[in-house]
């Protein structure tokens, strides 16, 4: 008896399993109705002698001189071509080919947009446990080995994945001249079916499947962004230190031991921590434009101000400049005619900054 009920009930569980898959597997694509078969050219447009005649474009007309035969409409998707999403912060479709390219533009976060956009795509083929074929590195081409595509069906306990096919990708990027701006292209190259019913479930086509690879690396890259931009976050609200020095210029300059992202968020805290007026700013020539309100570099304004906002500096303008070495950056102050401040005022200034950048920020 014990035998028989567990007989039963691996029978259901099978005759229910059979009948989610077949449910999950059907296709995506038009059924029932076959009226257009029917279907009688449209009467064109009648349009008055005394007017000039306009130019109709019809890509879409189907050809009713053709062979019509046959239900044509189990072979048409009904659904949508897949699109590009491009998420990517300074990202853009490319005009000519907006289904399988993506352009990538260089943003201040990102120091080699070559290498970040191979590090997304490598990324992603060792997140999905795809292994690199084939790397061009003159040519900039990648190929990739066997992506599994699986399908699920049923739901809750009689829930389950199957394999459908496997797939090969071509991933080639074209970078401009000058390096910041860089197209990513993916094509699918090779296509095999791992299921005896394959064509029940064959409903996607060769470019639909190369947009949603490049969705997917489009994907990846934003997320690596997104965790750098974390990671920065974490690493900048430490603070680092410094030293009265020289730059390579010559001009007195405080040497910040740090690099020039993570000095540059610092500078910037630190002179709003000072009440310092910031006119303009332009990161990429590494300039900071600022003004101090009153004078706060004397005996006076320890008396009568505030002492743990005394900067150091006399009232006016002033163009802060920090320059790149390596691991560390040089901060040089300049008066706004761009002379630099000797090494006296300097030292004057050097107490309060340095200060404020060992401090860890909340």
């Amino acid at each position: 008896m014990l035998k028989a009920n567990l007989w039963f009930r691996s029978s259901c569980l099978v005759c229910v399993s059979a009948a989610l898959i077949s449910c999950a597997g059907k296709p995506k694509q038009a059924d029932d109705s076959f009226e257009y078969l029917k279907a009688k050219p449209a009467k064109s447009i009648q349009v008055p002698a005394e007017l000039d005649k306009i130019d109709v474009d019809s890509p879409f007309d189907i050809d009713l001189e053709a062979e019509l035969a046959g239900n044509l409409g189990k072979n048409i998707s009904i659904f949508p071509p897949r699109l590009i999403a491009p998420i990517v912060t300074a990202s853009h479709i490319d005009e000519i080919d907006p289904r399988t390219s993506i352009w990538f533009e260089q943003t201040e976060h990102i120091d080699n947009l070559h290498q970040a956009i191979w590090n997304a795509v490598k990324g992603y083929l060792a997140k999905s446990e795809v292994k690199i074929e084939k790397f061009d590195e003159v040519n900039q081409v990648l190929e990739s080995g066997w992506f599994v595509q699986q399908r699920e069906f049923g739901w809750w306990l009689w829930s389950g994945k199957f394999d459908l096919e496997r797939q090969k990708y071509r991933f080639k990027l074209e970078m401009k001249p000058h390096g910041r701006s860089g197209k990513l292209t993916v094509e699918l190259i090779k296509r095999e079916p791992l299921l005896e019913i394959y064509p029940d479930y064959d409903v996607a086509d060769n470019q639909g499947l190369a947009t949603e690879k490049l969705n997917a690396v489009a994907g990846h890259f934003e997320y690596r962004l997104r965790l750098d931009a974390e990671n920065r976050r974490t690493q900048y609200v430490k603070g680092v230190t410094s030293n009265v020095g020289q730059a390579e210029n010559g001009d007195p300059a405080i040497i910040i031991d740090a690099s020039y992202e993570h000095s540059w968020i610092r500078v910037l805290e630190a002179l709003d921590h000072y009440e310092l007026i910031l006119t303009d700013i332009n990161k990429l020539q590494g300039r900071i434009y600022a003004r101090v309100k009153s004078d706060n570099s004397g005996f006076w304004s320890g008396l009568f101000g505030s002492e743990s906002k005394s900067f150091g500096l006399k009232k006016g303008d002033y163009v802060i400049e920090l320059l790149r070495n390596g691991e560390q950056t040089h901060l040089i102050f300049n008066d706004i005619t761009l002379d630099s401040l000797d090494k006296k005022q300097l030292e004057k200034i050097f107490p309060h900054i340095a200060e404020r950048l060992a401090e860890d920020l909340e």
